[in-house]
């Protein structure tokens, strides 16, 4: 394992692997990760990934990703499924000294979700990496509640320099999205364009999100054209500030 970026200027990505079932229905993980490798990325929150499921032939998608990709790795569970584990990854390209995964209230909710962060060191610092996964039933009222529950966490890790990233299910006009962007940069504000991530076959809305502290600056925001997943990633180009 190594890091990829010899300089202050990281690539983060977001990527809901649908359980790595491509458009073409088959599950195929070396396409995922062949998609990792291929954008260079640093840090990469993986959501709707499988452990040992039946149906995704009962593959630990987890390790395998971080074998494929040469990456370190972290696993929030969020719920048994199919005789095994459901929930977010999270890989990196730099060593984890800690991690951690809350599991939000979601008290309308009928699935399990959550926060999944790792503590990374990056150069001489030490930086937050978050990942989560937000329910697409919920109404505004609890997805702002999850709102509230990720700013408490990124709180609670102090002046580290953070970033938060995932399949939050909503566009980037909803009340949840405009109240992370009143602590936090939404690194799709960088570019007039839109960019949109799902679904992948005709993508027609914007549900994967990144967000960053103010201590990083955006360089650059691209979606990565893939049929592997349901959706496409979103991937950013950003660095700490001098």
């Amino acid at each position: 394992m190594g890091v990829k970026s010899a300089n202050l200027t990281i690539r983060v990505m977001t990527y809901n692997i649908h359980h790595a079932e491509g458009m073409d229905g088959k599950i195929n993980l070396d396409r995922i990760a062949n998609l990792i490798n291929s954008c260079r990325a640093n840090f990469v929150g993986l959501q709707e990934v499988d452990r040992h499921a039946n149906r995704s032939n009962n593959l630990d998608m987890v390790l395998e990703l971080a074998r494929l990709t040469g990456m370190y790795w972290a696993f929030g569970k969020n719920l048994e499924l199919n005789n095994g584990d459901y929930g977010n990854a999270i890989l990196s390209s730099y060593p984890i000294l800690d991690q951690k995964n809350r599991n939000y209230k979601m008290v309308k909710s009928s699935e399990r979700r959550g926060l999944l962060q790792v503590l990374a060191k990056f150069e001489n610092k030490e930086i937050v990496f978050m990942n989560t996964h937000i329910d697409h039933c919920i109404d505004d009222t609890e997805s702002i509640t999850n709102a509230e529950e990720i700013k408490e966490s990124i709180n609670s890790h102090g002046n580290r320099p953070v970033i938060v990233c995932g399949d939050f299910n909503k566009t980037p006009e909803s009340p949840m999205i405009k109240e992370m962007e009143l602590d936090l940069t939404n690194v799709s504000n960088f570019d007039d364009q839109p960019f949109l991530t799902y679904p992948s076959s005709n993508p027609e809305t914007q549900i994967d999100h990144i967000f960053t502290s103010k201590d990083w600056k955006i360089h650059s925001v691209e979606i990565p054209q893939s049929l592997a997943s349901d959706h496409l990633p979103l991937v950013a180009e950003i660095s700490l500030n001098e």
